[in-house]
């Protein structure tokens, strides 16, 4: 068992955070993809009469039904993002907020050992480094492993499901600690998309529950939460996001207050450019608000940040 100090505990609040932020940018950026992937693919199939069976007719066989097959998914997919970012309370405190401008490095290696129509097992291997300008003391590195399994409710991917689990380590540069924090995080959700109408605008949304536990155990817990963005491409290769999250928490383990519940609320807008398939360049901004039933938890976020991406999948 890890023992818990004051600056440990502010080490494990800030560096939690910015991985639970990291996890949501990848949920965001999953239905970015299939946004753009699936849905705005099949859109002219769909108006040429894609989805239903076709059939050939043979003189000695008569007519013989064509089956319709999905693209199987990448086997291998290799990503990186580099975020060059601020934030306007680096220590999420209520008051006194600090400033500090910081990097994330965060490097992706993924593997589909196999897929059928409908069902999608994916392992994930996640690195990730963050470094803060002034305030070094707050550096850390993480390294997580997860299997997400995916099930599609409707053929043209505009229903799924996903359950997953991840495990992950976080450890200090400049401590003689190695691994200051452990957890595995159970999610489950469901998520929709969709066009809007005849518009060029795109929808999805997201609703699940994830399950925390730790060492140290002080920030176990239980949260359900809402994801919903909306995407528009006015020209080709740049995609418009907004998005809001609300999240509900609560905490099972909490040692200052065993009913502690929180309520997080998360809202940006993001800049894409892709100008070949395998980099992307971008900017973003987000406002995060935190309210707890226990005052010291309470905190305000500005985070804007520019991104440089790339990807590779085969």
């Amino acid at each position: 068992m890890v023992k818990l100090s004051l600056p440990s505990a502010a080490h494990i609040v800030t560096a939690a955070f910015l991985i639970a932020v990291g996890s949501t940018r990848a949920q965001e950026q999953a239905a970015q993809i299939n946004t753009q992937q699936d849905l705005l693919r099949r859109a002219p199939a769909a108006e040429s009469g894609a989805g239903t069976e076709s059939s050939v007719s043979d003189p000695s066989l008569g007519e013989i039904a064509l089956v319709n097959r999905a693209p199987r998914p990448d086997m291998f997919t290799f990503s990186t993002s580099q975020d060059f970012r601020y934030t306007s309370n680096a220590f999420l405190v209520p008051s006194g907020e600090r400033g500090a401008v910081f990097w994330n490095g965060r490097f992706n290696a993924s593997y589909v050992p196999y897929a059928t129509r409908d069902f999608t097992p994916r392992l994930t291997f996640e690195q990730n480094f963050f470094r803060y300008q002034r305030v070094s003391e707050l550096d850390f590195d993480s390294q997580s492993l997860q299997l997400d399994l995916k099930y599609d409710l409707k053929r043209d991917d505009s229903w799924f499901v996903n359950v997953g689990y991840a495990g992950a380590r976080l450890y200090a540069p400049h401590s003689n600690v190695d691994e200051f924090y452990r957890f595995g995080l159970a999610n489950s959700s469901i998520t929709h998309l969709r066009q809007l109408g005849q518009s060029p605008v795109y929808f999805a949304g997201t609703l699940g529950s994830q399950y925390r536990h730790g060492d140290p155990s002080a920030f176990d817990r239980v949260a359900g939460y809402l994801n919903t963005a909306f995407f528009y491409s006015p020209v080709e290769h740049l995609q418009l996001t907004a998005f809001a999250r609300p999240e509900i928490q609560f905490y099972t383990n909490d040692p200052l207050d065993s009913s502690r519940k929180d309520l997080n609320l998360s809202v940006g807008a993001s800049a894409v450019l892709t100008p070949i398939e395998y980099v992307s360049i971008g900017v973003t901004a987000s406002f995060i608000e935190n309210f707890s039933s226990s005052n010291p938890a309470e905190y305000e976020v500005f985070s804007p940040s520019v991104v440089i991406g790339g990807r590779i999948a085969f």
